[in-house]
């Protein structure tokens, strides 16, 4: 099976310093992989490197068999990567509709975009009941879903979500994950950067252990869990 996304020796900084050093990984056709670690570790930047929002980074970056190391961030977009960052992106003062409609704004073909519109509201009914409301006034994790539903009109590849959960009620942190495993139920193959680590493996086919720039760990997400040093280090176990 072809992996949708490879990185190959992957280092990349900013200013001349060096933060993510020979990072290897590859994640599958609907499949979920976290990376997790510690604050500073550089999950982060990882993510960013791959969309190529780096000044400095190096190593080959592959979505099939094509290779996007030397592509914009907009390309990388129309090629089949998304990204949602970490702080929240919606436009507040425009509502759910207006916001839908800004995600595809690249989809120049007006009947596919109503039939992907349309589709995406039928995954999200919260979405489809308010397409009114401003988008400002939705809870964090409300707009959350409203970041997914928007990336799903481009139909990409492979999406790339950096800490969902974050500043989230428990509550909205479950929902979020649903919404991640409902990304993977719809074909799309996950990369996700989360410090929630108990609540990220559990929902993930594989995860990574970022520490000091470089994946030291790589393996299934249920042996993670179980790993002695991930549940020491990561899951607060004695």
């Amino acid at each position: 099976m072809t992996a949708v996304l490879r990185v190959n020796a992957l280092s990349a900084g900013y200013g001349g310093r060096v933060i993510l050093q020979d990072v290897n990984f590859e994640v599958q056709p609907g499949q979920i992989m976290t990376i997790i670690g510690h604050n500073g570790a550089g999950k982060s930047t990882l993510l960013r490197a791959i969309f190529n929002l780096l000044p400095v980074r190096s190593g080959g970056i592959f979505l099939g068999e094509r290779d996007l190391s030397r592509e914009a961030s907009d390309r990388l977009l129309l090629a089949g990567i998304a990204y949602i960052p970490q702080h929240r992106s919606v436009f507040p003062r425009l509502t759910i509709e207006e916001n839908l409609r800004m995600g595809g704004y690249l989809v120049r073909d007006k009947a596919v975009l109503a039939e992907r519109t349309a589709k995406v509201l039928d995954l999200f009914p919260v979405l489809k009941q308010r397409t009114g409301q401003l988008a400002g006034m939705m809870s964090g994790g409300e707009q959350r879903m409203l970041e997914i539903a928007r990336t799903l009109l481009q139909d990409p590849k492979l999406i790339m979500l950096d800490e969902p959960s974050i500043g989230l009620a428990p509550k909205m942190v479950d929902a979020v994950f649903d919404n991640v495993r409902l990304l993977r139920e719809q074909g799309k193959a996950i990369l996700m950067v989360e410090q929630n680590v108990k609540k990220a493996l559990s929902v993930s086919d594989r995860g990574g252990v970022m520490e000091l720039g470089s994946l030291h760990i790589q393996d299934q997400a249920s042996r993670l869990i179980g790993d002695e040093r991930v549940a020491r280090l990561y899951l607060g176990k004695r």
